[in-house]
């Protein structure tokens, strides 16, 4: 196998498992280089790569460009110049210059739903429709069958103590393009709390809760240091006004409030314009 195909097998795995990636890639070579034009590397947000771009001072420069990159969730083109002269720009002694171009890549978007149960079904059944990647999380192994969720990418089993209310790490990488929906049987609050101190902030949050409920588990949180602005991107009570009361009736509600999300819409009557909106 070439790097090229090494390379783009790479991304497409990556993809699969719902990795948000960066491929660098040299698209333009003027004089003396390390790399020619076409050489390419993919980079992870925590700088582990495949392929190369040249090594050394450049290739470190552009996996720094890369993880930046990937924390704009921005793809960008950036020159990098090999110069004899006392350059602090210069990654190198070669005398050319390298244009290479940063690419983020994304997966599907993926519906991330913190506990198994009733709406849980609903929402996985209808995200299938939508073809969303689908994660699923419980504390019971028993909820995790494959028979139950046969559309999920993952199945994962995180250990709850309900007498120390302690929830072991959710080992999922939150991604702009993930939607969060927290519908446990009675962890939502630790769950809450490790979604909000992510480093990257997911594209939707929904609780499922009163609106009681959602002000004590608010206040339980902020006592616990989540900032304040961190809890304003929770949408609690989950889901548009639908007058919804079956699982599939709140999944549904749901997952059009998501949708509206995505697509910067209002989520009113079609027949209401936008300007009527305001």
């Amino acid at each position: 196998m070439d790097e090229f195909e090494t390379v783009t097998k790479a991304a497409l795995q990556a993809l699969e498992r719902g990795e948000m990636v960066a491929l660098a890639t040299v698209v333009q070579v003027r004089g003396s280089a390390p790399r020619h034009a076409g050489a390419r590397m993919l980079v992870w947000p925590d700088g582990h790569i495949i392929g190369t771009v040249g090594g050394a001072t450049l290739e470190e420069r552009v996996i720094q460009h890369a993880q930046e990159a990937l924390q704009a969730n921005s793809s960008r083109l950036e020159k990098y110049l090999f110069s004899t002269e006392n350059n602090p720009e210069s990654v190198g002694l070669c005398g050319g210059e390298v244009l290479v171009s940063i690419e983020t890549l994304q997966p599907a978007p993926t519906l991330l739903i913190i506990g198994a149960g009733h709406v849980a079904l609903a929402l996985s059944q209808i995200a299938q429709m939508l073809e969303m990647r689908l994660v699923v999380v419980d504390d019971r192994a028993e909820f995790l069958t494959a028979e139950r969720f046969p559309q999920a990418a993952q199945r994962i089993h995180v250990p709850y103590d309900r007498g120390t209310e302690r929830l072991e790490p959710i080992p999922v990488h939150l991604i702009p393009s993930t939607y969060v929906v927290v519908a446990s049987w009675g962890w939502d609050e630790p769950a809450l709390a490790q979604i909000l101190s992510a480093s990257q902030v997911p594209a939707y949050i929904g609780l499922i809760a009163s609106k009681t409920k959602w002000r004590v588990i608010r206040e339980r949180l902020l006592a616990q240091g989540i900032p304040a602005k961190n809890l304003e991107r929770v949408r609690a009570p989950a889901g548009l006004d639908l007058g919804a009361e079956t699982p599939g009736e709140i999944a549904l509600s749901i997952l059009a409030e998501m949708l509206a999300v995505r697509e910067n819409a209002t989520g009113l009557p079609m027949g209401t314009s936008r300007k009527e909106a305001k």
